[in-house]
């Protein structure tokens, strides 16, 4: 059995690095010395700059940014081209954004795509007053969703001309807002001039600045040459770009499959543990606790740095039968149509309506529809934004499809469901993985990757919620070990 995460958190992750790494937005200065002058519409002129992206010192893809000015907006256009090795699966990605920005760079108007495995994705939005629009699916069949916004935000395919027209100076700080089109999310971004150095790129030396950014809480390091040109720049998990031109950055990727993905990111124990499948206890101890580790109801308790999980017990008497109709704000929450969860979806509801049949019983029924996706979709590796309709249709995908699939057929019969990301064990490792929580009389966790209901106790909660949540997954990996207590 394969288990991984890929699907979202794996794509989050990449393009969020990238995002991050190439430092493609408008940076605010927190304090601006009075010779540094707000850029110009005519001091910004038509550019692209090609980079290659390095995992472990193997060209894994690139990238290439081209910026225009047309008439008082600047088009942004970028393709991310990335080879993939997912537990010995090969897979192409390629991303490519458009962004209308104005003339301080703030996002008007863009375009996104993902295209992988024969599955292509797309978002589009705009920003209208206080509100950012997005509208995902085919032309006449859109769904479209808005946020609140403080102020007009960068993209995260923005510009490294910012740093052109300046004068940088060695302690500046900087800050501002990062738009991710993939999570459909904005996090705060800080970036230091740290110092001045001589960096080697292709055998010669270049005068340049390195900048330290801050991103979900990770460093980054980026160099720039005196022009602001970026030359170099290191993030997570051994992934640097390094300044390119077309015909080198697109030549001479690696297709050996040495370096798999899922394999780097998981974390290696002190012990094999034994018939992982059937436990129903649980304790570990982090050298680093999770931020965001959730220990709320019965299954997950922390005690300093020991997680002890307890796998639900029976009996799971319900507290409500078919559709959920209480009060509480959590449930209801968790009963809502997303921009990828499309519970109110026809199609959905009547799958869900022929799978549960008569049932009102919300155990009873959350494991006929776990019990229909472990046999109707097909595990296979797949690296994708997860669509809910998008994968009733392809009927395949890894653990993030699951999930995301069974929570939409849940809800659309009112059963409060949620996706959780964490950790599962398997051959001496513990991967990153995705599975669902469903509100009986508390939240019992289900995985349909395994059709287990409830879950065994390697099963390891790092996060509750959908895409906008997921992508703390990124800043975890690599920042924390594991050793394993006991377990039965």
């Amino acid at each position: 059995m394969v288990f991984k995460i890929a699907g979202i958190v794996v794509v989050i992750f990449w393009l969020s690095l990238l995002a991050a790494l190439i430092k493609k937005t408008h940076f605010a200065p927190k304090t601006a010395p009075p010779r540094q002058a707000a850029n110009e519409p005519g001091e910004l002129k038509t550019s692209e700059e090609w980079m290659e992206v390095l995992l472990k010192g193997r060209k894994v893809g690139y990238t290439v940014r081209r910026v225009a000015p047309i008439k008082e907006e600047f088009e942004i256009t970028e393709e991310i081209f990335l080879t993939v090795n997912l537990m010995g699966s090969a897979h192409k990605i390629l991303s490519c954004t458009r962004a209308m920005v104005d003339e301080g760079f703030r996002l008007n108007r863009f375009d996104f795509s993902l295209s992988t495995d024969a599955i292509r994705f797309g978002i589009s939005g705009y920003v209208q007053g206080e509100d950012l629009f997005f509208e995902v699916g085919e032309r006449g069949k859109k769904e479209t969703r808005s946020i609140k916004i403080p102020a007009k935000p960068m993209i995260s395919a923005g510009l490294t001309q910012f740093f052109r027209p300046r004068a940088l100076q060695v302690g500046e700080s900087f800050t501002f807002p990062l738009f991710d089109p993939v999570s459909m999310t904005t996090n705060p971004v800080t970036i230091t001039v740290a110092a001045k150095e001589r960096v080697r790129l292709n055998g010669e030396a270049h005068k340049a600045f390195r900048l330290e950014m801050e991103f979900l809480g990770r460093p980054l390091l980026i160099w720039v040459d005196e022009k602001g040109v970026p030359l170099r720049e290191e993030g997570f998990m051994g992934f640097t770009l390094v300044r390119s031109n077309p015909m080198k950055a697109q030549l001479g990727l690696d297709t050996s499959g040495r370096l798999d993905f899922y394999d780097l990111s998981a974390i290696k124990v002190n012990e094999r543990v034994k018939n992982p499948r059937t436990l129903s206890y649980l304790k570990v101890a982090f050298d680093h606790v999770p931020p965001s580790l959730p220990v709320e109801g019965s299954r997950q308790s922390l005690d300093g740095k020991v997680l002890s999980v307890q796998r639900e017990r029976p009996p799971f008497a319900a507290s409500y039968t078919i559709p959920y109709r209480g009060s509480d704000g959590e449930l209801l929450h968790n009963l809502r149509p997303e921009l990828l969860v499309q519970c109110e979806d026809r199609e959905i509801k009547q799958l869900a309506r022929e799978i549960i049949n008569d049932t009102t019983d919300p155990f009873l029924a959350s494991k006929k529809i776990m019990e229909w996706a472990f046999e109707n979709i097909d595990k296979v590796p797949l690296v994708s934004i997860p669509d809910a309709k998008q994968i009733l249709t392809h009927k395949k995908g890894d653990c993030n499809e699951h999930a995301t699939l069974v929570t939409a057929l849940l809800r659309s019969f009112g059963i409060p469901a949620r996706i959780v990301v964490g950790l599962v064990y398997r051959d001496g490792k513990f991967y990153y993985h995705a599975w669902n929580e469903a509100h009986i009389n508390t939240w019992i966790s289900l995985d349909a990757i395994l059709n287990q209901m409830p879950a065994d106790a390697t099963h390891i909660k790092l996060v509750n919620g959908g895409i906008e949540k997921q992508i703390q997954i990124a800043a975890m990996i690599g920042t924390f070990n594991i050793t394993v207590l006991e377990y039965r």
